[in-house]
């Protein structure tokens, strides 16, 4: 970093600058949370050709699959310094590797070659061309080789770069690159083989003293492979031939190197990545900023801890935009006032620090601005002392001018920025400690001010007298150790909360309750939040993937496990061993998959000479099938019958059921293609089903396997579809663009959610499922639940009304998902369980309501049906408490007034009435204009007042405030004014989109651009950044210090408005959501819509007893002392503590 360097870049602030290419600067950064982050700059910004490249970069970058490869995370080119930001992957390079004396050869080249084949064939997979693949390119991680920068990366859709310019570096570069050829895949294969060279031997393949001779021994010579072992030789042989057609593919090379399956795509690359993390290569450490922080002050002694946070926070400061910067503070403002023996002190704690703190030219300043978000406990600082960072630096500045100038009193502080600086020196401040100079500058102010006004009694005269209580001899020298215990707890949650983020998939239980521990240790918005992820997040256990080849039992409790040793079985409730068997048999297989059936007791093993079928329980072959039609491997899957397996034959050979009790196979097909195509048999062997590669659906009744041409017909369309029986054998269920449940006795399609309506099996409208192989539907033991999944995403929904009640994302492609009771195993890398009841209580209210609206205590409810009358519902009694009088006036707007006790109904061009919902009788009633349209009341913050919106017709939908909507006196409905009032009345604005007012007369506005506008003192701001899909709704708490919004599709978040930060991650409920408010005195958050009431907890006390309940158990002793080192041990679930062990 130099001195002209930024501090940060959009949301990101910069820590070092990592190296620097022909497009860019990229520079290692932390963001507002303190993740580790790459961030690129591009150079030459106002450039056209550049920010089209970078464009370019970014798109490819998001269409490749994180094999191998570095994750992009955010992409920002509208700005005067556009960057593309990437997950940050510690470790150098492969030339520096290489140059460093590293050598690869032998497995480790193999396991090199694998890695970078892997993150080409999921580049290519996703039709994208690297063009730039070199041994820079690849970092070698501690998990593994990672291929990075997309910079000249072109689409296979892209057309040719224009004839004579090179993009890309000449000695990796094709020969058809230079001869003017179309560049494809294969570009990126014969540099495959170029690195494999230089890895091997640590020179470059086609070396040059300039571009043309780079140039002519790339088209006119093959380098020496000697160095290579014999196999691979052979495949970098091929990968380096100069005709393009001649290259095997990136996926043939990568089936080549770990002889998996070729019909599946996500297998392999998974097999690839698994290998590519033994890839070991001995580097400098590269820790992140955070933990040389920590490991600095972890050298100070309990003094010098103390005056730590003082001295870090003078060198901190505000920009305008509110967000803190680093400041270049003077060093003897560092040193004003302070004893010898605290001189001394502030001098070891810059020595500690010397490496993230430059003293220069008599001024302090952090010499990596990042270090502000990447360490917690100054984040803690800082978050502590935010309002009084801006008060400080003018404090200082300003008294600095006042003793350097003859402490005259015309420089010291008048009137109101006295009164706020006195305010936060007395009361605000909890870690700056002011130098005398700024003490003596704030006592001559207040002194001066008092001497002005001997006639009253000013507001600074009294905080100069606390300030005097405050500073008197020195009081507030030090921090106090107590003080101090709770700033350091205080950072150790918020680690915690961090940290418990990372284990949710692989230690859920743990993460839950370490999310506890930091919300009982300091219940701040950081513990909060992640308290709020503790409380919705549905893993409850992990099972690690245990190695091998592994299958999923149809009830989700066994994984049965197959390596060259034999087969182990897993509980995966446990994750212990139950069973298997040792056999040589299985170190003589190539195993590509296997199969538990529906019992458990017989167990598939695919492999490279045909399907084998085990006994589990004694371990003696009970079945063998080899065919002529297999192709490579074949693929199977027991059906839910439970003797029968769904066989797969291959690329090019034919499909079938093998019944393996009676050794016979039936139903054949030829798919013509590599990807298999579902096939089932309901769990009674009454019904068996086939969907083929025009989608076409076929069922036989059983045993005489004739075609039921109704059923056949239920399922119509063309493309690939996902098929499954209920476990009664009653119901088909079918998957293409929707989910159809057919009644197999009738032939009938059950509606979903009523006539017309469409249950959608993915929401990216492509109307296709994957194939059975990678996707699938599965029923519940009981009927109730049906769970869908492909690639890495699985639903689920309750068969009774098609109602979404869980969706899923894992890490990795999904193999397969089963119910257990009310948890769902997913097979995705080892087994994860979830969760399917949600924290959110959901009450079914009866009749169909078209539009609903919360009154903002959270008491009432009022429900209008499509016909009738608005009825009242009673939430905290959780009944209906009767309607209002069925009258002639339509209702099209409804809005409770602040307390809950006057609602007001009306409709455009007829009238406003108000109702008491108590006794549910009319209060008053009011004309509206017949020829305007009306919009949602608003109250002002003391419901003195109703603003009615009256746009012109068509724009009542338009969420647009006209200058002059109707202003009434909301006791009477009398009129009051035909204007918008100031917003000191706590109202509106000219033409600004109301949204909510809170009791303090905040009012919230969608902003756009995912903000959140919030007004206040007559000025509007921007304060919420980061609104997730479009915004529908906003609701304040009754005290004014929470805001909740809601989206479309049903997404609900939360903000604390102290730090203008999001608390958690968003929340969705299902059904959408069409009205929203705080109850239960703020501890709950009520979302109402589609018929139901849903309950939302945000009391800290109430989400940690739910997750208690979740996890089942309290945070031992020995996990405290793992994940809270030298914080004292608390009961983190009291209701558990019997079941903590120590």
């Amino acid at each position: 970093m130099t001195a002209d360097s930024p501090q940060r870049i959009g949301a990101y602030w910069l820590a070092r600058r990592i190296g620097e290419g022909g497009q860019g600067v990229v520079y290692e950064a932390y963001d507002a949370d303190g993740r580790r982050v790459a961030l690129k700059v591009l150079h030459w910004a106002g450039d056209r050709g550049s920010r089209t490249r970078f464009s370019r970069e970014a798109a490819a970058s998001r269409r490749v699959a994180s094999f191998c490869t570095a994750k992009v995370l955010d992409v920002e080119l509208d700005v005067d310094r556009p960057y593309i930001v990437s997950e940050y992957v510690p470790g150098p390079n492969l030339r520096g590797a290489v140059t460093e004396g590293h050598r690869f050869g032998g497995d480790d080249l193999h396991r090199l070659a694998t890695a970078i084949a892997t993150a080409l064939t999921a580049i290519h997979d996703a039709g994208v061309i690297h063009r730039d693949l070199k041994p820079d390119n690849v970092l070698l991680s501690p998990d593994g080789p990672r291929v990075i920068d997309f910079g000249i990366a072109r689409t296979l859709e892209m057309s040719l770069t224009r004839t004579g310019e090179v993009s890309g570096t000449p000695g990796y570069m094709a020969p058809e690159i230079f001869t003017g050829q179309r560049a494809t895949s294969a570009v990126d294969v014969f540099a495959w083989g170029a690195v494999m060279v230089f890895a091997a031997t640590g020179a470059d393949p086609f070396p040059g003293d300039n571009v043309g001779g780079v140039m002519h021994k790339v088209l006119s010579t093959q380098p020496d492979l000697s160095a290579l072992p014999p196999r691979l030789a052979s495949l970098v042989e091929a990968a380096l031939r100069k005709d393009p057609a001649d290259r095997p593919a990136a996926r043939d090379l990568l089936l080549a190197l770990v002889s998996a399956n070729a019909s599946d795509t996500s297998g392999l690359l998974a097999a690839g990545s698994r290998t590519a993390r033994t890839v070991q290569v001995t580097a400098a450490a590269d820790p992140e900023l955070g933990l040389l922080a920590e490991d600095a002050y972890a050298t100070l002694t309990p003094e010098e801890r103390e005056l730590a946070a003082d001295l870090f926070l003078r060198l901190v400061t505000l920009d305008d935009d509110g967000q803190e910067i680093g400041r270049r503070a003077p060093f003897d403002e560092l040193l004003d006032g302070r004893p010898e023996r605290e001189t001394a002190t502030v001098r070891r704690i810059l020595q500690a620090f010397s490496y993230l703190v430059a003293v220069d030219g008599g001024s302090v300043a952090l010499s990596r601005p990042a270090l502000l978000r990447a360490w917690p406990r100054l984040r803690s600082w800082v978050d502590a002392d935010r309002q009084g960072l801006s008060i400080l630096a003018q404090v200082t500045t300003a008294a600095r001018h006042w003793a350097d100038h003859g402490r005259r009193d015309g420089d010291l502080l008048p009137g109101s920025r006295l009164e706020r600086a006195l305010d936060w020196a007395a009361t605000g401040r909890r870690h700056i400690t002011l130098t005398p100079t700024e003490r003596e500058f704030l006592q001559a102010g207040a002194g001066l001010a008092k001497r002005r006004s001997r006639r009253r009694q000013l507001t600074s005269v009294t905080l100069a007298g606390l300030l005097v209580l405050a500073l008197g001899a020195g009081g507030l020298a030090f921090v106090q150790s107590k003080r101090a215990d709770e700033q350091r707890d205080a950072a150790v949650a918020r680690k915690v909360a961090l940290e418990a983020d990372t284990l949710r998939s692989t230690e859920p239980r743990t993460a839950m309750l370490l999310n506890v521990a930091a919300w009982r240790i300091s219940a701040d918005v950081d513990t909060r939040a992640g308290l709020t992820d503790a409380l919705h997040q549905r893993e409850i256990a992990a099972l690690p993937e245990p190695g091998g080849t592994s299958t999923l039992s149809h009830d989700g409790r066994t994984l049965a496990t197959v390596d060259p040793e034999g087969v182990s079985l897993f509980d995966v409730p446990t994750g212990k061993r139950t069973g298997g068997w040792r056999d040589p048999y299985f170190d003589r297989l190539l195993v590509h998959g296997a199969a538990l059936n529906s019992e458990g007791r017989l167990l598939a093993v695919e492999s490279d000479t045909g399907v084998t079928v085990w006994d589990v329980r004694t371990g003696e072959k009970r079945a063998e099938l080899r065919s002529a039609d297999f192709y490579g491997a074949p693929r199977i899957r027991f059906t839910d019958h439970a003797t029968t397996l769904a066989v797969f034959g291959g690329a090019g050979g034919s499909g079938y059921f093998w019944d393996v009790a009676g050794d016979r196979t039936w139903g054949a097909y030829a798919p013509r293609t590599s990807l298999p195509f579902p096939l089932a048999v309901a769990s009674t062997g009454e019904l068996a089903a086939r969907v083929e590669a025009s989608g076409r659906l076929t069922v036989w009744r059983l045993p005489d396997r004739v075609v039921d041409p109704r059923l056949s017909r239920a399922c119509p369309g063309s493309g690939r579809k996902a098929i499954a029986f209920s476990p009664d054998g009653r119901t088909l269920a079918c998957a293409g663009s929707e989910i159809r449940l057919v009644d197999v006795a009738t032939g009938e399609v059950r509606a979903p959610r009523g006539a017309g309506a469409s249950w959608p099996w993915q929401r990216t409208g492509t109307g296709e499922v994957r194939p059975a192989a990678s996707g699938g539907l599965r029923f519940s033991a009981d009927g109730r639940l049906i769970a869908g999944f492909s690639d890495r995403t699985v639903r689920v929904w309750q068969v009774a009304d098609q109602r979404e009640i869980l969706s899923y994302q894992t890490d990795t492609e999904i193999a397969d998902a089963r119910f257990d009771g009310d948890v769902l195993r997913v097979h995705a890398d080892g087994v994860i369980t979830l969760t399917v009841a949600s924290p959110i209580r959901t009450h079914r209210i009866a009749g169909d309501t078209g539009r609903a609206v919360l009154s903002p205590d959270g008491r009432w409810m009022a429900l209008k049906p499509d016909e009738g009358p608005v009825a009242l519902w009673d939430v905290r009694a959780g009944r209906q408490a009767g309607a209002l009088p069925a009258g002639r006036f339509p209702v099209g707007v409804m809005a409770f007034d602040p307390r809950g006790t006057m609602l007001v109904t009306g409709m455009e061009g007829d009238r406003l009435q108000a109702w008491d919902p108590v006794t549910r009788e009319e209060l008053w009633r009011a004309p509206l204009p017949a020829d305007k349209g009306v919009g949602t009341p608003a109250f002002t913050a003391d419901g003195r007042i109703v603003v009615v919106p009256t746009p012109d017709f068509g724009d009542a939908g338009s969420g647009f405030v006209p200058a002059r909507p109707l202003v009434l006196d909301a006791r009477t409905g009398r009129p009051l004014a035909e204007s918008v009032l100031d917003p000191a009345g706590r109202v509106l604005l000219d033409g600004m989109d109301y949204v909510a007012i809170s009791s303090r007369g905040l009012v919230a506005t969608d902003a756009g651009d995912g903000r959140i506008g919030l007004l206040a003192d007559g000025s509007r701001r921007t304060l919420l950044r980061g609104v997730r899909d479009r915004l529908d709704l906003l609701a304040f708490d009754t005290g004014g210090t929470l805001l909740a919004s809601a989206g479309e599709h049903g997404s609900v978040q939360i903000w604390d408005l102290g730090t203008r930060r999001r608390v958690g991650d968003v929340i969705t409920v299902s059904d959408g959501v069409d009205t929203l408010a705080f109850g239960a005195g703020g501890t709950v958050l009520y979302a109402g819509g589609a018929g139901r009431l849903h309950e939302i907890p945000v009391g800290g006390e109430q989400m940690a007893a739910r997750v208690c309940a979740r996890a089942g158990r309290t945070l031992t002793a020995q996990e405290w002392r793992k994940h809270l080192p030298g914080v004292a041990y608390r009961e983190v679930c009291p209701s558990h503590a019997a079941t903590g062990d120590s």
